[in-house]
């Protein structure tokens, strides 16, 4: 009888191990640089829920925020090589591997949200060959954050043509916008996104670059007098995932990962969108800045004038990053 209920307990053992298999949970880690309180972060959670609810609790997914375990440039070998599963991280952090992803801050490659939305829709050339240039460093692009253009910010006169640049200091995030500034003459000052409002405050530039939500959080209407609406550059997110964990997932797994991902991509581009239009008429209502639209003509002579900066662009990324130009001049 000993042998027995020991037998029966292992054969229940089996059997209760099997049936918990059927709903056996898988856990994956994701690491974002902004807490959750961010747009950014909020869009995160909202994938987390979306993947939560669609398995029935099957997947679940750890966000682990605030760079508690990687900074931003630590993320794309963090999830290449599987230290973690999936990771949050600026497009840009890849540019320097493969130049070609530098694509978006090519000022005036994207001159409106129509360009942008074309060239960053997931069935697009250009998009399609960005994600694929990733795919290649072992990480699947599993969806794009849209964070919203970039505008020049001026003091005393608005900003209507390249030659209003020349021999001016203005803040730049990078050596794409900074190829611009120079491009048109000016002087490229690197300065980060905090340090804006007193480098504007002191003159420390003439003349300023950020995106036009950040122009209302950061109350940069107080120290400067016109913005410029260029959509000279594009920040773009991505959400990246270990290809080997994809890769060992069901189709089930993935098909629920798929449609969270996509939508929560377009959640966060309609709402960008949104946003940085209600930033603009903010701006226009409700402080002392101006805002200063462009026409098509005035576009294109900014474009003309920039043409250097997308030289520069094609020459560091070669064959690819000529291609993706080319693909973006077709979307038009």
């Amino acid at each position: 009888m000993k042998i027995w209920g020991r037998a029966a307990l292992a054969a229940l053992a089996i059997v209760a191990a099997t049936a918990g298999g059927a709903h056996a949970e898988r856990t994956l880690r994701l690491t974002v640089q902004v807490p959750t309180n961010h747009p950014v972060g909020q869009n995160i959670l909202f994938f987390k829920d979306k993947v939560e609810e669609a398995s029935g609790g099957e997947i679940k997914i750890e966000v682990y925020d605030a760079a508690q375990l990687y900074k931003g440039s630590e993320v794309p070998q963090a999830v290449a090589s599987g230290a973690i599963d999936m990771g949050l991280v600026l497009i840009d952090e890849y540019a320097g591997t493969i130049p070609a992803t530098g694509l978006f801050s090519v000022a005036f490659m994207f001159p409106d949200y129509e360009a942008l939305g074309k060239a960053a829709d997931p069935d697009s050339p250009v998009r399609q060959q960005i994600d694929e240039l990733i795919r290649q460093t072992g990480t699947r692009v599993m969806w794009w954050q849209d964070y919203g253009p970039v505008q020049l910010l001026s003091k005393d006169a608005p900003l209507v043509s390249p030659e209003d640049m020349k021999g001016k200091k203005v803040r730049v995030l990078g050596k794409p916008s900074g190829d611009f500034i120079e491009a048109v003459g000016g002087v490229p000052v690197k300065i980060g996104g905090s340090e804006q409002f007193l480098a504007y405050q002191r003159g420390t530039v003439d003349i300023g670059m950020t995106g036009t939500t950040a122009i209302q959080s950061r109350k940069l209407y107080e120290v400067m007098d016109w913005v410029t609406i260029t959509n000279h550059a594009q920040t773009e997110f991505l959400i990246v995932m270990n290809d080997a964990t994809w890769d060992g997932m069901s189709e089930d797994e993935k098909g629920w990962m798929r449609d969270a991902a996509l939508a929560a991509e377009e959640k966060m581009r309609a709402e960008t969108k949104e946003k940085n239009l209600a930033s603009e008429k903010f701006i226009a209502d409700e402080t002392e800045m101006q805002v200063q639209n462009l026409t098509p003509e005035q576009i294109a002579a900014w474009q003309k004038a920039a043409a250097p900066a997308v030289d520069a662009y094609i020459e560091a990324a070669g064959e690819e990053g000529r291609k993706l130009v080319e693909a973006v001049r077709g979307l038009e």
